[in-house]
């Protein structure tokens, strides 16, 4: 069973990604900070991360994805930038994200079908 982590904020959102990756056979995990994703990411091992860009705790998710991409354990580890900011794409990608995707424009069926056809290429 494949595992994936979600590192977002809104309780509500990671909650419905839950159940639906739950529904698709899959493992989840979350967290809420920079800190608690890299703790999880060290010990749980997911096969995929789901990535949003503001969080709370005073680290983002552009330094969790350059703090992940720099190590060899985890440099691998597909990375999914979800987020409300519409401009930074590029940045997420040029700092190793494999995808990136605006939460307000993105239905929650396409995030599921795009993690699945990442972990399908795995």
């Amino acid at each position: 069973m494949s595992k994936i982590l979600i590192v977002e904020d809104d309780t509500v959102l990671v909650d419905a990604y839950k159940s639906l990756f739950a529904k698709e056979g899959l493992d989840v995990i979350s967290s809420v900070t920079g800190q608690e994703a890299l703790a999880k990411v060290k010990n749980e091992r997911p096969d995929l991360i789901l990535l949003d860009i503001m969080l709370p705790g005073g680290m983002n998710g552009f330094d969790v994805l350059e703090i992940l991409k720099r190590f060899e354990d985890t440099k691998n580890i597909p990375v999914l930038v979800m987020t409300n900011l519409d401009a930074e794409e590029e940045v997420a990608k040029k700092i190793g994200a494999e995808d990136y995707f605006v939460k307000v424009n993105t239905p929650v069926d396409e995030v599921v079908r795009r993690v699945k056809g990442r972990l399908s290429k795995a």
